[in-house]
């Protein structure tokens, strides 16, 4: 047990401090808790009587604040709209203590929200409110200049893809390429629509859904995800790769041909909002410290494994993963 919980601690103490750069999609996700007590007379649909809001951080946003959660430093660069959300989004990212000098207010365009209205700890319904298309050409180089300005301050970049039109063809080619000239690792939290425009990054994290598209390869068994992985790195001349698995944990390429299998936490899925925004959070903070693909993929495992286990985003803490080691280890007796 000892040597379960010493190694992740020992891994947590060399992230501490560590400066990231996150260039991403920001969001808001709101949830409107509630409780169903019958059901509508205008149509069959339940009636969800609301008992309070709550606003949290999305996407890049939801990046950066894991970063800082689990004892990083974080500089973010994105968009927002000149409304409500907006201006609450910041402020909120400034109490905080995230950079916030990357961030472009824009014109007629809306500050992405997601609005899940909870009923009984269960979603009900999402509402979107999102323009997709791509930024201007004049806010997509203000972004690229102020990315530029922070690289050198920071250990590992970060782009975070909702596909929500920030991170176009231009931006991702030039990120990679400044990062990489730079010296620093990119860590790609990738969407299926860009996946050719990855290549060359240090790491990836697709889903098994995003795996299958990207490479197609039906990624129904051992042999077939091993084909989808080597394909990836075929076709994007990345480094590694790191395919999260839902209950089945997470499969490391560390090239081509070193694979690990990282086995799951046991705990119940309650909730996969967020965990994908943890798990690109603990790989890059652990790059930035110097921590193998590997190494940085057992921290993102245990904490994805804690976000799963509640309902809503979460920002995991140094604590909670200690706690969470424990329990595991204990487990393990």
């Amino acid at each position: 047990m000892n040597d379960i919980v010493a190694r992740g601690v020992e891994l947590l103490s060399r992230v501490s401090g560590k400066k990231v750069l996150v260039v991403g999609d920001l969001m808001i996700d709101e949830y409107i808790w509630g409780a169903v007590e019958r059901v509508s007379p205008e149509a069959p649909v339940p009636v969800v009587g609301v008992k309070g809001q709550t606003l949290r951080l999305g996407g890049a946003a939801n990046v950066a604040n894991n970063i800082l959660s689990l004892g990083g430093k974080v500089e973010l660069c994105g968009v927002v709209g000149d409304d409500q959300m907006g201006r609450w989004l910041v402020s909120d990212l400034e109490k905080k203590g995230i950079g916030v000098r990357g961030i472009v207010t824009v014109q007629g365009r809306p500050t992405t929200v997601k609005t899940r209205v909870m009923a009984h700890d269960q979603q009900v319904v999402r509402v979107d409110k999102e323009v997709t298309t791509h930024i201007e050409k004049s806010d997509e180089r203000i972004l690229l200049a102020s990315a530029g300005s922070f690289l050198s301050e920071c250990g590992c970049l970060v782009l975070s893809d909702y596909a929500k039109g920030v991170l176009t063809t231009t931006m991702i080619r030039d990120l990679i390429q400044q990062g990489r000239k730079g010296g620093l690792p990119v860590a790609v939290d990738p969407k299926v629509i860009h996946f050719p425009m990855y290549k060359n990054a240090t790491v990836l994290t697709p889903n098994l859904l995003e795996t299958a598209a990207a490479s197609g390869v039906r990624v129904d068994g051992m042999e077939n995800l091993l084909k989808a992985g080597r394909r990836i790195f075929e076709k994007l001349r990345c480094e590694n790769l790191i395919i999260t698995r839902a209950e089945q944990g997470m499969t490391v390429f560390e090239g081509v041909e070193k694979v690990t299998h990282l086995p799951a936490d046991s705990r119940r899925v309650y909730d996969v909002t967020g965990a994908g925004d943890t798990v690109i959070s603990a790989v890059a903070l652990g790059m930035a410290s110097g921590l193998s693909a590997l190494e940085s993929a057992y921290l993102a495992n245990v904490a994805a494994g804690i976000v799963v286990g509640e309902v809503g985003t979460v920002a995991v803490s140094p604590e909670m993963i200690r706690n969470r080691l424990v329990f595991l280890a204990a487990g393990r007796l």
